[in-house]
Order: C-alpha cells, then structure tokens, then sequence
C-alpha cells in the first residue's frame, strides 16, 4: 500500500476522505446485550458520526444531493457496537439539516475532546461532499486547503463568476481537532472528496465545486475563501494548543498529529456514491464495513485498507467499466509512529466472521442488520433467506429465517433454536439465500427516446421477465436510450473503440456505461430496437440470476479455482472460499503468487485454462459458465455429449479445457474490450435438470461442434432455471423449509466463485 506524499495527504482532509422459534417457548433476552460484554476491560470508546444526504444544488452548477451518506453512518454505528464493542449512548450521530458547521464543531468539542482521555477509543467518521478553498497560509504548493461541506454552506452568489465565502470546516480544522483529542488513538474515517463535483446515472462524485472551478475570466484573483467564523475559530484552536502560526505550518506539513486517517480515494481521485440493488451507500464506507464484517480477527491498518483499496478498485471496474472513474482508498498515519500496523481502531472486536446481526428480540419476531453481504447478491436476501445464529465462539445455536427486507434491515423469525440465549447482538452467519423464481430484468427507459417511450414500454412487456420502469429512484439494471451527441463525445474521451453512431439505440447500465453490442443503427425504429436486442436482455437476466448465487465468503464447501495462462502457467487471478476450513489454494501450492485476486487485465487472444480443486473428502459436481464482455451467457463445461462426465473426486483438481472430459478446445480471451466473468460451481449433489438440457442442447449441436463451448443464447433464463432448480432439490433435506416461488441455496450444499477479468486491446493501458 503506497502512502500520500507527505505534501499531498497534508490537505488532510483532501480525499475527505466507508427450536423455539416455532414451539410454544419465548425467547428470553439478556438484560445486558452483547457489545456490553464486550466492552469490559477494554478502552472507552466514543464516536461522532456525521452523514449529510439533503446538499441543494445551486442554480445550473453541477452540485448535487447525496443518497448514500445517511446510510453509511448506520453502517458504521451497527459495525462498532456489534463488533467493536462500542455502547449506543457513546455513538453521536449527526444528519442532513443537524449537520451544520457549528453543531459539528460543538459534538466535536462536546462529545469527543471534553471526553477523551488517554488510552481511549475516538472514531469521527464524515460522509458528504467534500471541496477547496484558498488557503491565505500557503501551507502547501497549490495554495489551497480541502474541506468538509456542512449542510448550511452555501456557495457565494455569482459563483463561479465570482469568489466569496463559504462555511465550511477546513482541512486545518480537521487537523487541530485531532490533535486537541487527548488520546493516541484516533481514527478519522472520510468518505468524500474534491475533485470535481459530477453524477453519471447511479453514480454521483461526493464533492461541491470549490476554489479550483472558480471562472477568474475577469479578475485572476478572485478566491474562494474559508468564514471569517473559521478562520477565528482556527487561531481560538492554535491558542488552547499553544502554537504559532508558524509551528502550525511546519506540524501540518508533516502529517497527522495523531492516529490514522482512512481516505475514500487519493488527492485527485473521487468517493463515489452509488446504489447496490436498494440501497444507497458510499463505495468505500460499504467496502472497508463489509470486510471488517467477514474476518477472523483484528486485522491492522494496513491489511484492512490494502484490501479496501483491492476491492473498490474491483467493484468500480466491474460494475462501471467505462464510467472513466477512478477511485483508491488510502490512509495516512502519524509520522514516525507505527500505528500503520496497529489493528483498526485501536480496540478488539469480535473474531466471528458474519453476514448479519440481531439488532432487536420481541417474542419470536427480530430485526436484523445484514452488514456483511456482498453487494452483487443484496436481492437474495429477502423473504425465505435464512442464516445461522452462532455464540461467542462460533457455535451454532440455531437458525433464523427472514420475513422481509429493505434496504440493509430485515424482519425476521426464529425458526429453530437449540441450546442459549438469543439476544440484540447475536451473529449470524448465512445458511441459505433465496432467489425468486419470477425475478425480472428492469429496464430504465431514457428521456433520450423521446415520444417512443410509450413504443418501447410495449415491446419490452411482451418478452417475459423483462419489466421496463420508470427512470427515476427505482433499482433499474439496464437502461434503454438513444445515443446523444453528448454522450458520444463522452466514449470519444474515454477512447472507447468501435463508437455506436448518434442516434442509435443502445442498452446502458445504471451509471451509463454502454453495454458492448448492443447499438444499432441510427434510424432504427425502437420497435425494431427491442426485437434484436431480446436474446440480450435473456441473457443479461441470465447472468443476473446466475450471479445471485456468488458465495464465496460464506460457503462452507471447501473449494478454490484460478485463471492460469498456458503459456508460462503464470497464474493470472484465483477465488476460493474461505469459511469451510483449510483451503489449498493454487498460488500457494504452486509457489507463484498472482499479480491479482481478481479483475486482472488480460491481452486478447491469450490463452488460459481454469483450475478447480475440490479440498472436500467428498466428490463434488462442477459447472463453469462464462459472462462475456457483452453480457452472453456460454457453458464451458461439463459440455454436451459429456454430461456424463463423473464427478471431481475428493482431494482432486482439474483444469477446463480438458481433452479427458471431452471438452476439445482452447479458451482463448475475446477481442472485445471490456469486463468477462467465469463462474465456477461446485455442487454435492448431481445437477439433473442441467444435465437434461445440455443432452437437448446435444442433440441440436451438429456432429464437428461436439466439445466446444455452447452459447446460452436460446432460453438462457430456462437454462439458469435449471441449475438453480437443482441447486434447490440439492438443499433440501439439510433442515432448510421450502418456500413457494423461492429457490433456496444452502452454502453446505453449494460454492459458486467467480473470476473476473478485463479484456484489453494493443495499446490499452
């Protein structure tokens, strides 16, 4: 992990930087919950949370309001008390209209540095915009400072004609709050930033235009300037800590005074603010949460942010790969201290890896907080899913079944409990997940269509499951529009390959990102439009339904797979599960260390093979699928003609291609650029209903195509359908009850992994 430069992170704030349930017995509550046991013998902890959704944008400059900031701060709050061991009534949270610059301060001073002793626990968490002011000290080259952007700051009238004052707490600020708390151990978690305030579909950078947008046509000196409030309420700060001015120059060049700082993204990178699924989130407040939610133990500063930074850069790559952003969560710690590889926080917590937590006990009914699932697979988790309750030590106690969900809480049962008390703070790990048999593809229609809406709206409810919806706040996976002049000038930029032309029709992402094949022609009717894109859309329902499954964090099956280039047998990326126990895993026992766990970037035209082990003392059945860069759905194995294929023994790996299964190919990487998935799933029982269609699939395949891939392009949701009816028959029998209309997968039963890889052209960078 590669630090700030010292002159770059001292904008500090710069990156601104996320069984009787069903007898007659009642469920007994402890009178003191979890997290207070926790919390003897350890520091006393406190923190202040702010998270400011409601900005206004001002006249026709591009600011814009927030959805996920709100979000991201019960986020950390349920995060610190259920496995930081921090109390309810020491958690300060501030939102939206309470988020004014003086209460933020008056918390600060109130609630963190009156409080504070040596030897506490601070966290001060801010998501919102971030931005820039000019700063009259000059402490670093580019003469500004950054700041945090209160709900009642407003940019001066005339902006960006004219410079003025803003009422925002600046980056110095920030800096001598920190060094005012009367403890080493402070961690400021800043989920925002300055570079450019902009919204690209779902995606919306956390940052107000500052002092470097400002338009100085008329007069190179106009500034945007800190309050005349701030900057007296600086030099009140300076007295207390007795420093000069220029002592203060000096500390500030050198980094933080205390603790660590955990950035949303580098100096000129942005925070994004985004939805998965239903729910509004900071990327990296949801990320560095999630993966605190799935370890095993009190992971260092460091090991925590590279993997935030690994997994952001993977999530924006995958699921906004043309979207020209970029973003790398970072951190910065005091100088010459070794607090880099103190554990995060500064306080143990819980070493019981979970997927979600009791937030409240009535009878038999409880709320949950689902923190430690994995974006991609949110929409599982609704009526029908269910999770194991475990204690302390990891044990299971019984199982409970959820009702209904929105966003990251959910109502649910107890539908089994054997032994213990279930109280407010109990982990849960996942049991079972549960998809929709009728789950549809919805599919946003751009304003961009103009008068053909209505035409489009009817073509897209004859084909079954896809659903068009308004473009508005309501989850969409696809939008369907017509390609504008702006927008191509945008992929010009971005040096997108192969343009659609102005005017043609396209599918889209949520963040605008263009779907690769999927434009037509410019006087393309959109009736005509809907027609040749059908098999698409199937297939992209397919793939949306298939990746529903993904579980590698919570399957205890014990399997791993990579991406191994044939020439050189370099492996490219690999994915295993981790809860099951001991995994081999292929980097390890080859001795070569991938050059990434995922989302490798692969040359067209290279040749690879994928290795799959299974570490179970049982057989395992294997499927791989791929997801091309345009969303088609193919089979790679086990291939029509070969569905016979015996399962991979226990203890044993095979590669895909392989000639001893019949499959008579090489798997060389497509020619068009962009993202490609492989899913690999290992199932304990035979998957029958996909063994039928692939003898289906035979029978149509003339004789010279037999071993080759197969592409899904017929039925594809038929065929996924079949999988998952398998993968559900296979659950049955391991205490999971059967839901109408749900398919349930129980991670005893099944591991679904995926590798993804971006496919890039000569002269990509």
């Amino acid at each position: 992990m590669s630090f700030i430069k010292r002159r770059h992170f001292l904008q500090f704030a710069s990156s601104l930087l996320a069984t009787l349930g069903i007898s007659q017995l009642e469920i007994e509550q402890q009178a003191i919950g979890y997290a207070e046991v926790l919390a003897q013998n350890t520091p006393r902890k406190r923190a202040l949370l702010v998270g400011i959704n409601d900005y206004l944008k001002v006249g026709d400059f591009q600011w814009y309001p927030l959805e996920g900031a709100v979000n991201d701060t019960q986020i950390q709050k349920e995060l610190l008390i259920n496995l930081f061991g921090f109390q309810p009534n020491d958690i300060r949270i501030l939102h939206n209209q309470e988020a004014t610059r003086a209460n933020i301060l008056q918390a600060f001073e109130d609630h963190l540095i009156k409080w504070a002793q040596p030897g506490d626990v601070v966290i001060f968490h801010y998501s919102g915009h971030g931005s820039q002011v000019a700063d009259p000290d000059k402490v670093f080259d580019d003469k500004r400072v950054s700041t945090i952007v209160p709900i009642d700051s407003r940019l001066p009238p005339g902006y960006p004609n004219k410079g003025g004052k803003v009422n925002d707490i600046t980056g110095h600020t920030l800096w001598l709050l920190m060094q005012a708390i009367n403890t080493e151990n402070v961690t400021f978690v800043l989920d925002s930033c300055y570079s450019g305030g902009a919204r690209k579909g779902i995606l919306t950078v956390r940052s107000r235009p500052g002092d470097q947008e400002l338009l100085r046509i008329t007069d190179s000196k106009i500034q945007l300037l800190a309050s005349t409030e701030e900057q007296k309420y600086q030099k009140q700060l300076m007295s207390r800590l007795k420093l000069t001015n220029s002592d203060f120059v000096k500390m500030r060049q050198q980094g933080v005074p205390k603790g660590v700082m955990l950035a949303a993204a580098k100096r000129d990178q942005s925070a994004i603010d985004t939805r998965f699924a239903d729910t509004p989130v900071g990327i990296f407040t949801y990320t560095l949460s999630r993966y605190l939610w799935q370890q095993t133990s009190s992971e260092s500063v460091n090991q925590v942010m590279v993997s935030a930074a690994d997994t952001t850069n993977r999530i924006l790559r995958e699921y906004f790969p043309t979207s020209g952003i970029v973003q790398q969560p970072e951190f910065n710690v005091k100088q010459g201290s070794n607090n880099d590889k103190k554990i995060v926080y500064f306080t143990k917590r819980k070493n019981t890896p979970a997927e979600a937590v009791v937030t409240k006990v009535q009878g038999n009914q409880i709320d949950l907080f689902l923190g430690g699932i994995d974006p991609r697979s949110l929409k599982a988790f609704g009526r029908g899913a269910t999770f194991t309750v475990v204690d302390n030590q990891g044990r299971e106690q019984g199982q409970v079944q959820i009702e209904s969900r929105q966003q990251l809480k959910a109502q649910g049962k107890f539908i089994q409990v054997n032994r213990g008390i279930i109280a407010a703070g109990t982990l849960l790990q996942e049991r079972s997940r549960a998809i929709p048999s009728n789950l549809t593809l919805d599919i946003g229609l751009d304003p961009s269509l103009g008068q053909e809406i209505e035409q489009a709206k009817q073509a897209l409810q004859s084909i079954k499951r896809i659903q068009p919806v308004p473009l508005s706040q309501q989850e969409v996976q696809y939008i369907l529009g017509r390609i504008t002049k702006s927008y191509y000038q945008q992929l010009q930029k971005l040096k997108v390959k192969n343009l659609p032309e102005v005017g043609s029709i396209a599918l889209f992402s949520p963040a605008q990102d263009l779907i690769p094949g999927s434009a037509g022609i410019p006087t393309e009717k959109v009736t005509d439009a809907v027609k040749r894109l059908q098999a698409k859309l199937k297939s992209l329902l397919a793939a949306r339904i298939v990746k529903l499954t993904l579980n590698t964090t919570s399957s205890r099956l014990l399997v791993s797979a990579a991406m191994q280039r044939v020439d050189g047998s370099q492996i490219a990326a690999e994915s295993f599960t981790v809860r099951g126990g001991a995994n081999k895993i292929p980097s390890r026992t080859r001795g070569t260390a991938p050059q990434t766990s995922n989302a490798q970037k692969m040359q067209a035209g290279t040749e690879v093979q994928f290795l799959v082990a299974n570490n179970e003392s049982h057989d395992l059945y294997i499927s791989v699928l791929l997801i091309s860069v345009d969303g088609e759905l193919t089979v790679l194995s086990p291939l029509p003609g070969n569905e016979d294929v015996k399962p991979v023994p226990a203890k044993q790996e095979i590669q895909i291609p392989d000639r001893d299964r019949g499959e008579n190919y090489k798997f060389k990487i497509g020619k068009d650029p962009g993202i490609a998935e492989v899913l690999i799933i290992a199932s304990t029982t035979p998957l029958t209903k996909a063994i039928q269609l692939l003898r289906t699939l035979a029978a149509e395949q003339p004789e010279d195509k037999r071993g080759l891939p197969v592409n899904l392009d017929k039925e594809p949701a038929e065929a996924i359908a079949s999988l998952l009816d398998d993968l559900d028959e296979g659950s049955r029998g391991t205490g999971t009850s059967a839901i109408p209309g749900i398919r349930q997968i129980d991670t005893r039963q099944m591991a679904a992994l995926s590798i993804t890889f971006e496919v890039t052209n000569d002269g990509d960078k």
